[in-house]
């Protein structure tokens, strides 16, 4: 009887490990399926975008004073005669690796159509070093782009909520375009906002002032927010 009962309990055991056997893959498979499902609906997420002035802001008087006030003085001086083309950065990004590749990429086949630089937004509380990261760097690599460094009052008057938010005024200070210029988050290639910004600096009159695209970047203004997200652009696994 006893040895009845092992047998049976034992046939039990090896049917539980058989079920187990054939539900495990199927439980692993879905949620390789689910997380592959959250990395693309992240990817595809874009990022917040504020308010920005249909018209360039000429007087800026408190950055008189800061270290790099020549740049950004140069920058939004009223007798520029050529558009503007500004980025917003956020230096621990890693998703706007992608972006400044692009930046990059325009500005390298539109040489001398537009001011460019690129605004690297840095909080009061950060470290003197903090914002030195390779995404500074690749900004620096880029000829002919002014690198300007930001608390966050310049971005914020332009609506950059985003790492990687772009702008462009016209040579008259008239709006032309707002937004990102990456498909998907970390992703370089063909865009709409790479596209628009393209047309607009070619002149191109079918293209209407105003554009605005989707951005994909970390907060700007967010505290721990780049730490935090898993870009696919940051292959690394390390800080830019």
């Amino acid at each position: 009887m006893f040895g009845r009962t092992a047998s049976m309990r034992c046939l039990t055991g090896r049917a539980v490990l058989r079920r187990l056997a054939y539900f495990v893959p199927l439980l692993w498979l879905a949620a390789v399926v689910s997380g592959l499902g959250a990395l693309e609906a992240y990817k595809s997420r874009p990022g917040d975008a504020g308010q920005t002035p249909a018209v360039f802001p000429h007087e800026f008087p408190q950055w008189e004073s800061d270290s790099d006030g020549q740049s950004t003085a140069r920058l939004l001086r009223s007798e520029l005669s050529r558009p503007r083309l500004i980025m917003f950065v956020h230096p621990r990004c890693p998703c706007s690796r992608a972006s400044l590749g692009e930046f990059a990429e325009i500005l390298a086949h539109r040489s001398g159509k537009a001011d460019a630089a690129v605004v690297f937004v840095k909080s009061a509380d950060a470290g003197p070093n903090w914002d030195k990261t390779s995404l500074r760097e690749q900004a620096a690599a880029i000829p002919h782009v002014r690198l300007i460094d930001d608390d966050g009052t310049l971005a914020r008057h332009f609506g950059a909520e985003t790492s990687g938010f772009v702008v462009l005024y016209d040579a008259d200070g008239k709006l032309l375009f707002n937004g990102g210029i990456t498909r998907s988050r970390g992703h370089e290639g063909d865009s709409a906002g790479s596209r628009a910004i393209c047309a607009l600096l070619d002149g191109n009159t079918e293209v209407a002032a105003g554009v605005h695209t989707p951005v994909f970047g970390c907060p700007l203004f967010t505290p721990g927010a780049c730490v935090q997200a898993a870009c696919p652009a940051d292959r690394t696994g390390t800080s830019p």
